[in-house]
């Protein structure tokens, strides 16, 4: 059973893998299912309820790292609150038009247009676009590396024998 379990388990950090590259799909949760399924297929002995709310904290944390990040990039580039939501929208517009990748376009188009709407000058408003692009690129790596983790700690418990 645990083999199966296993399979099971990299299935869930797999698709939340692919989560993390095609936005489209809700990544880290995809890690907290395959952990959940997983225990529940070994009759939470090798990966009990302790581990799996730390599988959870992590989920969330992110998702925090991911709205953080854009949050912070777009703020240490000089976007103010127009360019912040509009990072935010963009590149949730981006996803929809362009998908996997609009929403890296979106996210610079988005902060660039909203600063550009509150007269910022256009160096400004593009900075500030950078911004939401890198803050996006931070949140996405931060999002692959708890994933990473959520990997280690749920393998190794599992396989630990």
């Amino acid at each position: 059973m645990v083999v199966l379990a296993s399979l099971v388990l990299m299935l869930g950090l797999g698709v939340a893998v692919v989560g993390v590259i095609v936005p489209a799909l809700p990544a880290v949760p995809f890690a907290l299912l395959g952990a959940v399924l997983a225990a529940w297929m070994t009759g939470f002995e090798r990966i009990d309820v302790s581990l799996l709310v730390w599988v959870a904290v992590l989920t969330a944390l992110a998702q925090g790292v991911d709205l953080l990040g854009t949050w912070f990039g777009s703020r240490y580039f000089g976007a103010r609150r127009a360019g912040l939501w509009g990072g935010i929208v963009g590149a949730l517009v981006g996803i929809v038009i362009a998908p996997p990748w609009g929403f890296l376009a979106g996210a610079l188009g988005g902060a660039f247009l909203a600063e550009l709407a509150t007269g910022r000058p256009t160096r400004e408003a593009f900075e500030a676009g950078v911004g939401a692009l890198v803050g996006t690129l931070t949140g996405v790596a931060g999002k692959f590396v708890i994933i990473v983790v959520i990997a280690f700690i749920t393998l190794g418990r599992l396989w630990r024998g």
